[in-house]
Protein backbone atom coordinates (compact mmCIF):
# COMPACT_ATOMS: atom_id res chain seq x y z
CA UNK A 1 0.00 0.00 0.00
CA UNK A 2 2.76 2.41 1.15
CA UNK A 3 4.63 1.48 -2.17
CA UNK A 4 1.53 2.10 -4.17
CA UNK A 5 1.13 5.69 -2.50
CA UNK A 6 5.03 6.11 -3.20
CA UNK A 7 4.25 5.54 -6.94
CA UNK A 8 0.85 8.14 -7.25
CA UNK A 9 2.74 10.63 -5.20
CA UNK A 10 5.88 10.30 -7.73
CA UNK A 11 3.75 10.61 -10.60
CA UNK A 12 1.69 13.68 -9.83
CA UNK A 13 4.90 15.19 -8.79
CA UNK A 14 6.24 14.62 -12.75
CA UNK A 15 2.88 15.83 -14.07
CA UNK A 16 2.58 18.83 -12.55
CA UNK A 17 6.74 19.65 -13.56
CA UNK A 18 5.87 18.83 -16.91
CA UNK A 19 2.91 21.29 -17.11
CA UNK A 20 5.13 23.78 -15.93
CA UNK A 21 7.66 23.34 -18.69
CA UNK A 22 4.92 23.33 -21.20
CA UNK A 23 3.69 26.86 -19.32
CA UNK A 24 7.13 28.23 -19.28
CA UNK A 25 8.21 27.33 -23.32
CA UNK A 26 4.62 28.42 -24.34
CA UNK A 27 5.49 31.80 -22.42
CA UNK A 28 8.90 32.33 -23.90
CA UNK A 29 7.35 31.21 -27.27
CA UNK A 30 4.99 34.16 -27.51
CA UNK A 31 7.25 36.79 -27.08
CA UNK A 32 9.92 35.01 -29.68
CA UNK A 33 7.30 34.78 -32.66
CA UNK A 34 5.79 37.68 -32.08
CA UNK A 35 9.06 39.65 -32.21
CA UNK A 36 9.85 38.09 -35.49
CA UNK A 37 6.56 38.89 -37.46
CA UNK A 38 7.85 42.89 -38.58
CA UNK A 39 4.24 44.71 -39.25
CA UNK A 40 4.17 44.82 -43.07
CA UNK A 41 4.54 48.20 -44.84
CA UNK A 42 1.41 49.24 -46.70
CA UNK A 43 1.35 49.82 -49.52
CA UNK A 44 1.21 52.92 -51.30
CA UNK A 45 -1.99 54.10 -53.02
CA UNK A 46 -1.35 54.38 -56.95
CA UNK A 47 -3.09 58.07 -56.63
CA UNK A 48 -0.59 59.31 -54.63
CA UNK A 49 1.78 59.17 -57.29
CA UNK A 50 0.00 61.57 -58.89
CA UNK A 51 1.54 64.51 -56.83
CA UNK A 52 5.21 63.18 -58.29
CA UNK A 53 4.30 62.72 -61.58
CA UNK A 54 2.63 65.86 -62.34
CA UNK A 55 5.45 68.27 -60.99
CA UNK A 56 7.74 66.32 -62.81
CA UNK A 57 5.50 66.43 -66.60
CA UNK A 58 4.82 70.47 -65.78
CA UNK A 59 8.22 70.87 -65.43
CA UNK A 60 9.33 69.14 -68.47
CA UNK A 61 6.50 70.58 -70.49
CA UNK A 62 8.07 74.34 -69.67
CA UNK A 63 11.61 73.26 -70.29
CA UNK A 64 10.88 71.37 -73.62
CA UNK A 65 8.27 74.00 -75.39
CA UNK A 66 10.62 76.06 -77.45
CA UNK A 67 11.99 72.47 -79.17
CA UNK A 68 8.09 71.51 -79.58
CA UNK A 69 7.03 74.56 -81.33
CA UNK A 70 9.80 74.04 -84.00
CA UNK A 71 8.76 70.25 -84.37
CA UNK A 72 5.47 71.07 -85.39
CA UNK A 73 6.25 73.53 -88.04
CA UNK A 74 9.17 71.51 -89.45
CA UNK A 75 6.40 68.03 -89.13
CA UNK A 76 3.60 70.18 -90.92
CA UNK A 77 5.51 71.38 -93.65
CA UNK A 78 6.14 67.73 -95.21
CA UNK A 79 5.41 67.40 -98.64
CA UNK A 80 4.91 70.86 -99.00
CA UNK A 81 7.26 73.53 -101.28
CA UNK A 82 7.54 75.85 -98.77
CA UNK A 83 9.25 74.15 -95.52
CA UNK A 84 10.33 75.69 -92.12
CA UNK A 85 12.59 78.20 -91.62
CA UNK A 86 13.96 79.38 -88.30
CA UNK A 87 14.78 82.22 -89.30
CA UNK A 88 11.91 83.62 -91.26
CA UNK A 89 9.77 82.26 -88.14
CA UNK A 90 11.78 84.58 -86.22
CA UNK A 91 11.53 87.66 -88.19
CA UNK A 92 7.96 87.25 -87.76
CA UNK A 93 7.50 86.69 -84.30
CA UNK A 94 10.75 87.32 -82.29
CA UNK A 95 11.35 85.23 -79.28
CA UNK A 96 7.95 85.73 -78.45
CA UNK A 97 7.15 83.34 -80.36
CA UNK A 98 9.04 80.20 -79.96
CA UNK A 99 7.96 80.54 -75.92
CA UNK A 100 4.38 81.62 -75.93
CA UNK A 101 2.56 80.27 -79.41
CA UNK A 102 0.42 77.62 -77.92
CA UNK A 103 1.98 77.21 -74.71
CA UNK A 104 -1.16 77.12 -72.24
CA UNK A 105 -2.65 74.11 -74.27
CA UNK A 106 1.05 72.62 -74.80
CA UNK A 107 1.76 72.98 -71.19
CA UNK A 108 -1.50 72.00 -70.07
CA UNK A 109 -1.70 68.64 -72.97
CA UNK A 110 1.93 67.15 -72.62
CA UNK A 111 1.13 67.23 -68.32
CA UNK A 112 -2.09 65.41 -68.94
CA UNK A 113 0.02 63.16 -71.47
CA UNK A 114 3.18 62.37 -69.22
CA UNK A 115 0.95 62.07 -66.10
CA UNK A 116 -1.04 59.67 -67.55
CA UNK A 117 1.36 57.54 -69.24
CA UNK A 118 3.74 57.41 -66.59
CA UNK A 119 0.84 56.49 -64.26
CA UNK A 120 -0.83 53.50 -66.29
CA UNK A 121 2.11 52.19 -66.80
CA UNK A 122 3.06 50.62 -63.98
CA UNK A 123 -0.79 49.73 -63.25
CA UNK A 124 -1.07 48.16 -66.33
CA UNK A 125 2.36 45.82 -65.62
CA UNK A 126 1.03 44.82 -62.45
CA UNK A 127 -2.87 43.47 -64.22
CA UNK A 128 -1.65 42.71 -67.18
CA UNK A 129 1.17 40.71 -66.51
CA UNK A 130 0.87 40.03 -62.71
CA UNK A 131 4.28 41.60 -61.69
CA UNK A 132 5.73 45.05 -61.05
CA UNK A 133 7.19 47.00 -64.32
CA UNK A 134 10.46 45.85 -62.59
CA UNK A 135 10.25 42.10 -62.93
CA UNK A 136 8.61 42.65 -66.58
CA UNK A 137 10.36 41.59 -69.67
CA UNK A 138 11.53 44.03 -72.33
CA UNK A 139 8.57 42.50 -74.35
CA UNK A 140 5.86 43.03 -71.94
CA UNK A 141 7.08 46.60 -70.57
CA UNK A 142 6.35 47.69 -74.41
CA UNK A 143 3.01 46.04 -74.81
CA UNK A 144 2.25 47.95 -71.56
CA UNK A 145 3.73 50.65 -72.56
CA UNK A 146 1.65 50.91 -75.72
CA UNK A 147 -1.57 50.34 -73.65
CA UNK A 148 -0.73 52.99 -71.42
CA UNK A 149 -1.61 55.64 -73.97
CA UNK A 150 -5.19 55.05 -75.09
CA UNK A 151 -6.45 56.94 -71.80
CA UNK A 152 -4.11 60.12 -72.80
CA UNK A 153 -5.21 60.46 -76.54
CA UNK A 154 -8.71 60.48 -75.48
CA UNK A 155 -7.76 62.96 -72.70
CA UNK A 156 -5.43 65.24 -74.99
CA UNK A 157 -6.57 65.45 -78.66
CA UNK A 158 -8.60 68.98 -78.33
CA UNK A 159 -5.93 70.16 -76.66
CA UNK A 160 -3.36 69.01 -78.83
CA UNK A 161 -5.24 70.18 -82.21
CA UNK A 162 -5.81 73.50 -80.02
CA UNK A 163 -1.86 73.30 -79.58
CA UNK A 164 -0.70 72.86 -82.91
CA UNK A 165 -3.89 75.12 -84.71
CA UNK A 166 -1.92 78.05 -82.59
CA UNK A 167 1.16 77.44 -83.26
CA UNK A 168 0.28 77.06 -87.38
CA UNK A 169 -1.44 80.46 -86.87
CA UNK A 170 1.17 82.06 -88.66
CA UNK A 171 -1.41 84.86 -89.99
CA UNK A 172 -1.86 85.30 -86.10
CA UNK A 173 -5.92 85.10 -86.51
CA UNK A 174 -6.57 84.06 -83.26
CA UNK A 175 -4.35 86.22 -81.36
CA UNK A 176 -2.75 82.87 -79.60
CA UNK A 177 -6.28 82.18 -78.47
CA UNK A 178 -6.39 78.27 -78.09
CA UNK A 179 -9.97 78.74 -76.70
CA UNK A 180 -11.19 80.96 -79.99
CA UNK A 181 -9.50 78.20 -82.15
CA UNK A 182 -11.05 75.61 -80.55
CA UNK A 183 -14.50 77.46 -80.54
CA UNK A 184 -14.13 78.51 -84.07
CA UNK A 185 -12.77 74.54 -85.24
CA UNK A 186 -15.89 73.53 -83.24
CA UNK A 187 -18.44 75.78 -85.22
CA UNK A 188 -17.37 74.92 -88.50
CA UNK A 189 -16.14 71.28 -87.89
CA UNK A 190 -18.30 70.01 -84.99
CA UNK A 191 -16.95 67.39 -82.56
CA UNK A 192 -15.10 65.54 -85.36
CA UNK A 193 -12.92 68.16 -85.28
CA UNK A 194 -11.57 68.51 -81.77
CA UNK A 195 -9.93 64.68 -82.52
CA UNK A 196 -8.76 64.99 -86.20
CA UNK A 197 -5.46 63.45 -86.53
CA UNK A 198 -6.50 60.93 -84.18
CA UNK A 199 -5.18 57.69 -85.44
CA UNK A 200 -1.28 59.62 -86.16
CA UNK A 201 -1.52 60.88 -82.68
CA UNK A 202 -2.64 57.41 -80.98
CA UNK A 203 0.12 55.91 -83.30
CA UNK A 204 2.90 58.40 -81.72
CA UNK A 205 1.98 57.73 -78.55
CA UNK A 206 1.92 54.00 -78.66
CA UNK A 207 5.41 53.94 -80.79
CA UNK A 208 7.48 55.89 -78.43
CA UNK A 209 5.96 55.06 -75.11
CA UNK A 210 6.29 50.97 -75.40
CA UNK A 211 10.11 51.82 -76.68
CA UNK A 212 10.91 54.15 -73.91
CA UNK A 213 9.43 51.80 -71.33
CA UNK A 214 10.61 48.96 -72.73
CA UNK A 215 14.44 50.68 -73.44
CA UNK A 216 15.04 52.21 -70.80
CA UNK A 217 16.37 50.09 -67.71
CA UNK A 218 18.53 48.73 -70.73
CA UNK A 219 19.89 52.05 -71.39
CA UNK A 220 20.52 52.88 -67.46
CA UNK A 221 22.21 49.12 -66.94
CA UNK A 222 24.43 49.90 -70.47
CA UNK A 223 25.28 53.91 -69.52
CA UNK A 224 24.89 54.77 -66.04
CA UNK A 225 28.13 52.15 -64.51
CA UNK A 226 30.52 53.25 -66.77
CA UNK A 227 30.07 56.82 -66.32
CA UNK A 228 29.46 57.05 -62.44
CA UNK A 229 32.89 55.21 -62.51
CA UNK A 230 34.52 58.02 -64.39
CA UNK A 231 33.01 60.30 -61.48
CA UNK A 232 29.65 61.74 -63.50
CA UNK A 233 27.25 62.30 -60.79
CA UNK A 234 23.93 59.37 -61.09
CA UNK A 235 21.82 62.13 -62.00
CA UNK A 236 23.22 63.22 -64.87
CA UNK A 237 24.22 59.21 -66.05
CA UNK A 238 20.26 58.65 -65.93
CA UNK A 239 19.75 61.87 -67.73
CA UNK A 240 22.13 60.55 -70.27
CA UNK A 241 20.26 57.18 -70.56
CA UNK A 242 17.13 59.02 -70.01
CA UNK A 243 17.77 60.99 -72.91
CA UNK A 244 19.07 57.89 -75.45
CA UNK A 245 15.80 55.86 -74.69
CA UNK A 246 13.56 58.71 -75.56
CA UNK A 247 15.81 59.70 -78.54
CA UNK A 248 15.57 56.12 -80.17
CA UNK A 249 12.60 55.50 -79.09
CA UNK A 250 11.29 58.85 -81.85
CA UNK A 251 12.17 56.67 -84.88
CA UNK A 252 8.89 54.15 -84.68
CA UNK A 253 7.06 57.11 -83.35
CA UNK A 254 8.06 59.92 -86.33
CA UNK A 255 5.59 59.20 -89.30
CA UNK A 256 2.32 58.93 -87.43
CA UNK A 257 3.47 62.44 -85.91
CA UNK A 258 4.11 63.72 -89.33
CA UNK A 259 0.91 62.31 -91.08
CA UNK A 260 -0.90 63.60 -88.56
CA UNK A 261 0.29 67.24 -88.45
CA UNK A 262 -0.04 66.94 -92.26
CA UNK A 263 -3.92 66.06 -91.90
CA UNK A 264 -4.93 68.59 -89.21
CA UNK A 265 -2.61 71.61 -91.20
CA UNK A 266 -4.74 70.33 -94.19
CA UNK A 267 -7.41 70.62 -92.46
CA UNK A 268 -7.37 74.29 -90.96
CA UNK A 269 -6.45 75.90 -94.06
CA UNK A 270 -9.68 73.97 -96.12
CA UNK A 271 -12.75 75.32 -94.99
CA UNK A 272 -14.52 72.51 -97.02
CA UNK A 273 -11.88 69.64 -96.23
CA UNK A 274 -14.28 66.59 -93.76
CA UNK A 275 -13.33 66.26 -89.72
CA UNK A 276 -12.82 62.17 -89.36
CA UNK A 277 -11.92 61.63 -86.08
CA UNK A 278 -11.87 58.60 -84.07
CA UNK A 279 -13.31 56.08 -87.18
CA UNK A 280 -11.98 53.78 -89.35
CA UNK A 281 -12.15 56.95 -92.37
CA UNK A 282 -9.79 58.94 -90.29
CA UNK A 283 -7.25 55.76 -90.38
CA UNK A 284 -7.71 55.74 -94.41
CA UNK A 285 -7.32 59.37 -93.98
CA UNK A 286 -3.78 58.70 -92.48
CA UNK A 287 -2.85 56.10 -94.90
CA UNK A 288 -4.27 58.66 -97.96
CA UNK A 289 -1.69 61.61 -96.83
CA UNK A 290 1.07 59.39 -96.13
CA UNK A 291 1.07 58.39 -99.69
CA UNK A 292 0.97 61.87 -100.87
CA UNK A 293 3.75 62.84 -98.82
CA UNK A 294 6.15 59.77 -99.83
CA UNK A 295 5.26 60.55 -103.31
CA UNK A 296 6.23 64.13 -103.37
CA UNK A 297 9.40 63.64 -100.93
CA UNK A 298 10.32 60.12 -100.74
CA UNK A 299 10.14 58.02 -97.42
CA UNK A 300 12.31 60.43 -96.01
CA UNK A 301 9.56 62.90 -95.92
CA UNK A 302 7.66 60.58 -92.86
CA UNK A 303 10.88 62.00 -91.02
CA UNK A 304 10.56 65.58 -91.57
CA UNK A 305 11.50 67.39 -88.42
CA UNK A 306 12.87 64.59 -87.06
CA UNK A 307 15.95 66.53 -85.35
CA UNK A 308 13.94 69.00 -83.70
CA UNK A 309 11.30 65.86 -82.37
CA UNK A 310 14.51 63.53 -81.16
CA UNK A 311 15.47 66.74 -79.49
CA UNK A 312 12.16 67.44 -78.12
CA UNK A 313 11.35 63.47 -77.12
CA UNK A 314 14.99 62.85 -75.96
CA UNK A 315 15.08 65.95 -73.33
CA UNK A 316 11.58 64.92 -72.51
CA UNK A 317 12.40 61.48 -71.91
CA UNK A 318 15.65 62.20 -69.81
CA UNK A 319 14.22 64.92 -67.99
CA UNK A 320 11.00 62.41 -66.83
CA UNK A 321 13.47 59.83 -65.79
CA UNK A 322 15.46 62.50 -63.64
CA UNK A 323 12.67 64.46 -62.15
CA UNK A 324 9.95 61.74 -60.92
CA UNK A 325 12.14 59.98 -58.38
CA UNK A 326 13.75 63.74 -57.56
CA UNK A 327 10.64 64.05 -56.51
CA UNK A 328 9.20 60.99 -55.74
CA UNK A 329 12.28 60.99 -53.43
CA UNK A 330 11.16 64.81 -51.88
CA UNK A 331 7.53 64.26 -51.26
CA UNK A 332 8.26 60.28 -49.53
CA UNK A 333 6.05 59.02 -52.34
CA UNK A 334 7.73 55.61 -54.14
CA UNK A 335 6.94 55.32 -57.63
CA UNK A 336 8.14 51.84 -59.17
CA UNK A 337 7.58 52.76 -63.24
CA UNK A 338 11.14 54.37 -63.74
Amino acid sequence: MDLRRFAETRGMISSQAAARKSVVAFSTDKPAAAATSAPATPAVNPVMTLFPLTSAAVATAGIMYPVDVMRALSMSSAGSKEPFSIGAYYQKFGLKGFVSKGVVPEIAKSTVMRVSKFFFFPLICTNLHGKSAADCSVGEKAIAGALATVPEILMISPLEVAKIGIQLDVDNKYNNNSRAFLKDLYKTRGVSGLWCGWAGMQWRQSFWTGTFFATLQWWKTTVEPPMIDNGIPKPVATLVAGFLAGFFATFPNAPGDVVRSVVQKKLFLDPTRPAYSISPMGVAEHITVAREIIASSGIRGLYSGLGFKAMHLGGSGALMAVLIPAFSRMMGIPYGGV
